[in-house]
């Protein structure tokens, strides 16, 4: 039977992490469910697979819907492309919990699963929130807030942990969001409301990613890759691809633009360059 035939097991995916080096390491996963084909036990199983094989699961668990309007009197904030369509005129009804599971559709059906288990932990900011589940879940999140978004992923690489993408390509990687602020790089400015909180809190989160394939070749040398059923995976550790592409957003302040003239938050980069 081929891979797109052949259905994935949970044990699949153990063996899996073991024979790509991840077994016993905390691992932040970016996926696409539908790359693998079919899978006995849906999301769970690929999330109880990394369990099995002594991993952390770190997933990306953003909440756009939490967006708010700037306080009064907010004056625009320069290269901040504040007029991307991202900020909404009025208020949500309800702040962001950590506790509860709002996520975006788009994150997908793993991040979903991992925020159903009543054993994970969840990051502070209200729109780029990560959480996970695991052995390290707790230290991973705990740092996180709406000022430092990418504190899980600075604590990944201080556990020695790896990041994968499943199906999906370095647009997807949050890390490099992380290396943009490493090498100097302004985030990006929204405002969120948050439960228990009167005033929409100033939030940081990162800008375009749909040029991050283009740091591809200063991060190829770190990659290792492997295939589950259907689904390829690349996989960095976490730490040494911060560093890396750092210095090549060090070296070009550009580097991951998406150069699609219709893009604003890209427009912002380069006029801020």
């Amino acid at each position: 039977m081929t891979a797109e035939t052949t259905e994935v097991t949970t044990a699949d995916v153990r063996a899996a992490a073991e024979r790509l080096g991840l077994a016993g390491r905390p691992v932040c996963l970016h996926s696409a469910l539908s790359s693998f084909g079919r899978v006995a036990g849906g999301a769970d199983a690929v999330v109880d697979g990394l369990l099995a094989a002594g991993c952390t699961v770190l997933v990306p668990s953003a909440s756009a819907t939490f967006a708010a309007p700037p306080p009064a009197g907010h004056v625009p904030l320069p290269h901040n492309s504040e007029d991307d369509g991202s900020i909404p005129a009025v208020a949500p009804a309800t702040g962001y919990d950590p506790a509860e599971d709002t996520v975006d559709r788009g994150m997908g059906a793993i991040p979903r699963a991992v925020l159903a288990r009543p054993d994970r932990y969840r990051g502070a900011n209200p729109l780029s929130s990560f959480a996970a589940v695991g052995p390290l879940a707790e230290p991973l999140v705990a740092g996180q807030s709406a000022a430092d978004p990418f504190a899980p992923l600075r604590e990944l690489g201080r556990h020695d942990g790896v990041v994968v993408l499943a199906g999906v390509g370095l647009d997807a990687l949050t890390l490099l969001h992380a290396a943009e602020e490493a090498a100097g790089l302004a985030l990006m400015v929204r405002w969120a409301r948050v439960g228990g909180v009167d005033a929409p809190v100033e939030t940081r989160h990162g800008g375009c990613s749909r040029g991050f394939e283009r740091l591809a070749p200063a991060v190829a040398h770190l990659e290792r890759t492997g295939v589950v059923g259907a689904s390829r995976w690349r996989t960095y550790p976490a730490a040494q691809v911060l560093a890396a592409a750092a210095d090549a957003f060090r070296r070009d302040p550009l580097a991951g633009v998406c150069h699609d003239p219709g893009c604003r938050r890209c427009a912002a980069r380069v006029v801020a360059r």
